[in-house]
């Protein structure tokens, strides 16, 4: 980890009994980043983009417990690699679910090549939630709303980016206190196309919470260089290479934005409790429905509820003929932690403004339930929205 944050390479979760084999060797390749089993946060296990399992011989009559044991911690792609001779190896990897098969010793490049092809392979239906955040109004708390959320869902353990794509005056990176190696305008200009490798090597690292930034340009004439090509293929990416992505915007139905729509699997929509911001956010609804973007997807997020002279939830519904999906406290925390770089997530977790924004993050990313679901969920649905 670079001195300003930045997230150098992959992180991989180095796992079984000849771990220690691997592990200082791999510690010194600056393409590669090592989790920790019992960590949390930027190391925790559930951040791992590849697991990679070691045994000592392809024989080791635990394999399979063993790796069920690293399934509990990471969902990642995983290696199965071996010491000895290979036999059998490659059908106990096709019995564990790996994604690759690596009999030891090799080259130390040759097992890093492994683990950025394994962390390449996700399967197409696999895609991150991209959530975008977006307020018609200026001034709505949007940025703090959506930096927060994206905390939220990195310290629950989601392999998570945050997006800025207020492409004239963007602050996420700004309001975490992250120095940004590089931009967005950064990455659409370098030559290549957009896919996951180079976004990883563009995107800096909050080292308190793990969640990677893709932040903004530094100045607003450097956004004409972010083209609608570029920005969808920076989403693309990453949706391919997070399970969460969450997309802060400008206040304008811009290119960010529109581009933003094209890839957006829930829209929470900012309002505050005063007329001037249900008016824009009126006006907003009836843009969002004129583009064609299915009202289904549209959330309403009414921030500063309790707010000194502020509207209450009944007469927001009424003005906007909407309901609430979820609700933001005024709280005095948030201007605390939003001028000193922290999110108030991070700051005052006790906070009631924290505490909303949990359950709303826990909602936004439930993961989705299945049939043959029989285990309580993990991640529970804490706030339901109403529609």
């Amino acid at each position: 980890m670079g001195s300003n944050g930045h997230h150098s390479g992959l992180r991989v979760l180095v796992s079984g009994p000849a771990a220690h084999r691997v592990a200082a060797t791999l510690e010194q390749d600056p393409a590669i980043d090592l989790v920790r089993a019992d960590a949390a946060g930027a190391g925790s296990p559930r951040s791992a983009d590849v697991a990679l399992h070691v045994v000592e011989t392809s024989s080791a009559p635990n394999i399979a417990e063993e790796v069920e044991r690293v399934r509990e911690l990471s969902d990642a792609p995983l290696i199965l690699a071996a010491y000895g001779e290979p036999n059998g190896i490659v059908e106990t990897g096709l019995e564990v679910g790996a994604s690759d098969v690596v009999v030891l010793p090799q080259p130390t490049e040759t097992l890093v090549f492994a683990i950025r092809k394994a962390a390449m392979a996700t399967p197409a239906t696999a895609h991150g939630k991209v959530v975008t955040v977006f307020s018609p109004k200026g001034g709505s708390g949007k940025t703090v709303v959506a930096t927060n959320l994206a905390v939220a869902a990195a310290r629950s353990g989601l392999r998570t980016v945050l997006i800025d794509l207020d492409l004239q005056f963007g602050d996420s990176a700004l309001t975490m206190a992250v120095a940004p190696r590089a931009t967005i305008t950064d990455l659409a200009t370098a030559a290549g196309d957009v896919d996951v490798a180079k976004l990883r090597a563009f995107v800096s690292t909050d080292p308190r919470t793990g969640l990677d930034i893709l932040p903004a340009p530094k100045r607003p004439e450097e956004a004409d260089a972010v083209g609608q090509k570029e920005l969808a293929a920076v989403l693309v990416a990453a949706r391919d290479a997070y399970e969460a992505v969450v997309v802060d915007t400008g206040p304008l139905f811009d290119g960010g934005m529109l581009a933003a729509l094209d890839y957006t699997d829930q829209l929470l929509l900012i309002c505050n409790p005063e007329v001037t911001s249900l008016k824009n956010v009126r006006i907003g609804l009836e843009t969002i429905d004129r583009l064609g973007f299915e009202r289904e997807k549209v959330f309403l997020v009414a921030n500063r509820i309790g707010a000194p002279g502020g509207l209450g939830r009944k007469e927001i519904e009424s003005s906007l003929d909407t309901s609430v999906a979820y609700e933001l406290p005024d709280d005095p925390a948030i201007p605390t932690a939003v001028n000193r770089a922290v999110p108030v997530v991070v700051s005052n977790a006790k906070s009631s403004f924290s505490q909303a924004l949990v359950k709303l993050e826990a909602s936004v990313f439930a993961p989705a339930a299945t049939p043959d679901d029989e285990e309580p969920r993990q991640r529970r649905v804490l706030l339901r929205g109403r529609r």
